[in-house]
């Protein structure tokens, strides 16, 4: 559990309230027991600012779309989740992905000629969209905003085209500048699950989805600062969840694997780069930035624009990547076959597992540890929500 400067009940319950959720894959099951039990302690706590990434758009279109209160909107995702399985994620039949091997090695053999299918990603994510669709409707968000049950929603997606990073906005948050970057920019739109698919698409392995005439992919990946979009929108509170556990220290110095580092483990690497780490640089800068306004001029700090903004992150209290361990057998044959042969067998850790996993049991335990942790920690949170 960290909180940022300034992060006590007092000062926080006076500034505008956001929930930023960062991506993770499956380990974005653990943000849904967090949530639901923020839901069942404050069914009526009003969150007017969402912003999500990755696997926490999906969340957060969820939540937006949700027509009641939050107990109702929280408790109704977390069964979401408790009943999802790989396959409606992604197609995981050995066919799907003999054809998909079939692109892919015809691409590289194919020496960019035209002559074989082109290769678009490792899975077949269509069986998302269908698990979407059937809970995200624009229609609604829209009605929420309008009647003052949320003020904006903000998803963060990657464009193929420019690299840069768009920050889709539904709503008219108050206080939000537009980010003034030529690697950032924000985009005044109707939140669709197109919008939530881009933001979720992990390149290469989810293919790119189209939003008018450019390729978008997961947001997490050009984003160095994940919590800009709810500062961007006017946000003066943040509650966001990591997905990372804080190792001590001589958890840190144990090796996670011998000899020459198998794929599964660069990979994972790879993906915690992205999704965990992020998170942990933009919160030490926001710590930084505050330590700063709290010594400048009032006048200095708002010709600058600079503002505080308080911080709360809640962490889980086990480690993600071993806990997928002891779920690797319940990926389905072709799925299991396939991470197998990338090294999972040697090495303690399945970070690049624990992505992929979206199966009951893992599923049921990374909720119910959410659930566990906010309890622990509940006077922390009621504390900064309230």
């Amino acid at each position: 559990m960290t909180g940022g400067p300034g992060s006590g009940a007092s000062g926080a319950a006076r500034g505008k309230l956001a929930f930023a959720l960062s991506g993770g894959g499956a380990r974005a099951a653990y943000q849904t027991g967090v949530l639901s039990h923020i839901g069942k302690r404050l069914p009526g706590l009003r969150v007017p600012l969402l912003t999500g990434v990755s696997a926490g758009a999906i969340n957060v279109g969820f939540l937006a779309a949700y027509d009641g209160n939050l107990r109702g909107a929280t408790q109704a995702l977390k069964r979401r989740w408790l009943s999802l399985t790989t396959e409606e994620v992604l197609r995981t039949n050995p066919a799907s992905l003999l054809k998909v091997g079939v692109r892919l090695g015809g691409s590289l053999l194919g020496g960019g000629t035209g002559l074989s299918p082109r290769f678009r990603s490792l899975v077949d994510t269509s069986p998302l969209r269908e698990f979407i669709e059937r809970d995200v409707d624009r229609g609604e968000i829209g009605s929420r905003i309008e009647a003052g049950d949320l003020e904006a929603v903000g998803l963060t997606a990657m464009s193929y085209q420019t690299g840069r990073t768009v920050l889709f906005v539904q709503g008219d948050p108050q206080s939000a500048p537009r980010p003034a970057s030529s690697h950032y920019r924000l985009v005044r739109t109707d939140i669709s699950v197109d919008h939530i698919l881009a933001s979720a698409s992990i390149p290469l392995v989810f293919p790119a989805v189209k939003l008018g005439q450019q390729y978008y992919g997961d947001g997490s990946f050009r984003t160095a600062a994940p919590l800009a979009p709810a500062i961007h929108m006017g946000a003066d509170r943040i509650f966001t969840i990591s997905a990372r556990y804080r190792r001590s220290e001589l958890e840190a110095r144990a090796p996670d694997t011998t000899g020459y580092p198998p794929p599964a483990r660069v990979l994972g690497l790879l993906l915690n780069s992205v999704f965990l780490d992020t998170l942990d640089w933009d919160a030490a800068a926001l710590r930084r930035i505050n330590l700063l306004v709290g010594r400048l001029p009032p006048e200095v700090s708002e010709r600058q624009g600079l503002r505080h903004v308080d911080l709360l992150i809640l962490r889980p209290s086990r480690d993600i990547g071993k806990l997928a361990r002891d779920f690797e057998i319940e990926l389905p044959p072709a799925l299991r076959f396939l991470v197998r042969g990338l090294g999972t067998p040697d090495i303690k850790t399945a970070d690049f597992v624990s992505y992929l996993l979206f199966e009951s049991e893992y599923i049921r335990t990374l909720v119910e540890l959410g659930v566990s942790d906010a309890e622990v920690n509940w006077d922390r949170i009621e504390a900064f929500l309230t």
